[in-house]
């Protein structure tokens, strides 16, 4: 009995609290633009991909002093991102979708940006690389939080009472002239027949 108490609890609280979205619930809209020393020289492509966005203990220069957040996000099978804090932000590492034959374009030394979280979305712009190779990506993201859904409520035919009619009393009609009549007159050939026979 208790273990079923502890349950049914357990149940209502699941039904009372709105299911919190895991750090893999965000999709990101993004546009990519470069330009690389060799072929193929710049690009500009644009794409909505499903994205994380991870907490991660310690800061990002120049303040060290914001959230610090683990950014990805998936195009063509591959994984790009980085790390970015609240406010603005310097890393060693983010790499953005790039067109083939380069299919990445990777930052192993420089990369600056400003990164704002806002509930459950956040704005992102982060420039990449320096000289001759460089790039740039900005992006939305948008987190999809479950929300309880409503069970429909089926409408109520309304029951219409029924009034009770009174029973009508049937109601003799009077005797028409023509039969009281026809029945007096055989009354009376009746009583002069005894007559005859009793002479």
């Amino acid at each position: 009995m208790k273990t079923a108490l502890i349950a049914v609890a357990a149940l209502v609280a699941a039904l009372a609290f709105p299911v919190v979205a895991s750090a893999q619930d965000w999709v990101m809209d993004w546009h990519s633009t470069g330009n690389v020393a060799g072929a193929p020289f710049t690009w500009d492509i644009t794409g909505t991909s499903p994205a994380s966005l991870t907490p991660v203990s310690g800061g990002l220069a120049p303040t060290f002093a914001t959230q610090a957040f683990d950014l990805s996000f998936t195009h063509m099978d591959r994984i790009f991102g980085g790390r970015v804090a609240q406010g603005s932000f310097q890393t060693p590492d983010f790499a953005v979708p790039a067109p083939p034959p380069i299919n990445s374009f990777p930052s192993t030394s420089f990369s600056s940006g400003t990164f704002n979280l806002t509930g459950n979305s956040f704005t992102l712009d982060v420039l990449i690389g320096l000289g001759n190779n460089r790039a740039e990506l900005t992006a939305t993201g948008m987190q999809n939080v479950p929300t309880t859904p409503i069970t429909p409520t089926t409408p109520v035919t309304p029951i219409i009472p029924v009034t009770p009619t009174t029973p009508t009393t049937p109601t003799a009609s009077a005797a028409e002239p023509a039969v009281l009549l026809l029945g007096g007159t055989g009354l009376i050939a009746a009583a002069a027949m005894r007559r005859r026979h009793c002479l």
